[in-house]
């Protein structure tokens, strides 16, 4: 395998200034010292956005009042409905906040095909559930005709001809991954998106970005989607919210709403401002971020700046990862390892990926890994992964997931522990992993 863009590395004193800005980075109080390369399943929490939510939590005031408390309270939605505008790119439309990521994505494809004309709905292999379960369901309960690309098992990509293969004019609305929680895999959506707007122009296109959303731009506008979504405590924010895009004609559609509400109005229920503080505080950081690499002043393009640097230096580590360096063999040089649908070209991916160890199965590596100081995951055939392990071929992985906060020392430390357990015995293997293997489940 040729050697492909490998990436640019932050420079190291700005890589720790942007450490020391998380918690948790170097070690946790359950375990002490220990690498994190679990971002897939949720990101380290920024210190300024665990003290904005600190800090309006404990005030009472409902929006809409007349005080001085619910103006502030409002004046922080706002902020945060702006910061979410800004992330995203998002110049029009509506900005639909909800519970989740996967709340968000159910309530978009459920208008997109509740009111619609009988059909078929479009998917892929490679799915979250978000996506893959929803359109199923609704599919299913519309009356609509549930169509699925398969997913390529040697590159973790799904083809975009693939996809368009499965529209037609009756397709109603096409629903895929931005960028894959199983391969690391980033599709080209403008570029499908295009394409399926050629054959048919009414075709509703949602999009889940919770894992691509946190470490490169992201320009809806430009995508021509009518539903963007993102989960921001993959974005180094908080659980329990979770915001979409929406285009003006998928904003307008039928959906649950309160009688007495504007016709694009997704909101349901009373907001938590302390959530809109928070996600404006990681924006805040964002720019903070992106002002090393921009002269720019204006918010977007700083956060774009910001954004597109994570992008190099995730690459660089997914390159590190696999090359390995003068000093450290790389996973693809180790005879015991198989990493799995990976490709030459590393561009439309970023630092996230499968692989198994010989001789063991992915909970004892992932184990081995823990004692070795490593947090790691082991994806199984469980509700949230099955279908796209079955795509691949596999039951079960090891999986890697970086963010732009992690070192190239720490990829290099993955790389020697690996060298290291590939040296061990398979009945030193048993004895060590021996005992309670845990659910071996998770959503990310």
């Amino acid at each position: 395998m040729a050697a492909p863009d490998c990436g640019v590395f932050f420079p190291a004193e700005l890589l720790n200034e942007i450490r020391s800005k998380f918690h948790h980075v170097e070690s946790d109080p359950y375990s002490g010292p220990r690498i994190f390369f679990e971002s897939a399943s949720g990101s380290f929490r920024l210190k300024s956005m665990v003290e904005a939510v600190a800090r309006e939590n404990v005030f009472l005031d409902q929006l809409g009042r007349a005080n001085p408390g619910s103006r502030h309270a409002n004046e922080l939605v706002v902020q945060g409905v702006q910061d979410v505008r800004d992330f995203l790119g998002a110049q029009s439309g509506t900005i639909m906040p909800a519970t989740s990521s996967t709340h968000a994505v159910f309530r978009a494809v459920h208008a997109g095909l509740a009111a619609a004309l009988q059909g078929n709905v479009v998917t892929t292999d490679l799915e979250h559930p978000s996506i893959y379960d929803s359109t199923s369901v609704f599919a299913r309960q519309y009356g609509h005709a549930w169509r699925s690309a398969p997913l390529n098992s040697e590159t973790g990509f799904v083809e975009p001809q693939a996809i368009l293969e499965l529209v037609d004019e009756r397709t109603r609305l096409v629903g895929l991954i931005h960028g894959s929680n199983m391969t690391g895999a980033c599709l080209d959506i403008k570029g499908i998106t295009a394409g399926v707007r050629r054959i048919n122009a009414d075709v509703m296109v949602v999009v889940d970005g919770v894992q691509y959303a946190p470490h490169a731009p992201v320009d809806v506008e430009d995508l021509d989607v009518d539903a963007y979504v993102f989960g921001p405590y993959k974005a180094f924010c908080v659980k329990g919210v979770g915001f979409a895009y929406l285009s003006e004609r998928m904003a307008g559609l039928p959906h649950w709403a309160l009688a007495g509400k504007g016709p694009d109005d997704w909101n349901l229920g009373s907001i938590d401002h302390a959530m809109y503080a928070a996600w404006s505080a990681v924006v805040d950081y964002l720019v903070w971020l992106g002002s090393h690499f921009t002269n720019s002043a204006d918010r977007r393009q700083c956060i774009v700046a910001g954004q597109s640097a994570s992008d190099d230096h995730m690459r660089a580590l997914l390159h590190r990862c696999l090359y390995g360096s003068a000093k450290q063999r790389g996973l693809l040089a180790m005879d015991h390892v198989t990493v799995h649908a990976m490709t030459e070209d590393l561009s439309q991916r970023y630092c996230l990926f499968m692989f198994d160890l010989a001789g063991m199965d992915s909970y004892q590596g992932v184990e081995l890994y823990n004692r070795a100081g490593l947090r790691l995951h082991n994806r199984v055939r469980d509700a949230y992964s099955r279908h796209t392990l079955e795509a691949m071929g596999l039951e079960a992985g090891i999986r890697l997931s970086a963010n732009h906060a992690n070192s190239p020392a720490e990829v290099d430390a993955f790389l020697a522990a690996t060298e290291e357990i590939g040296r061990m015995a398979p009945d030193e293997v048993a004895k060590v992993t021996a005992g309670d293997r845990g659910p071996g489940v998770g959503e990310g």
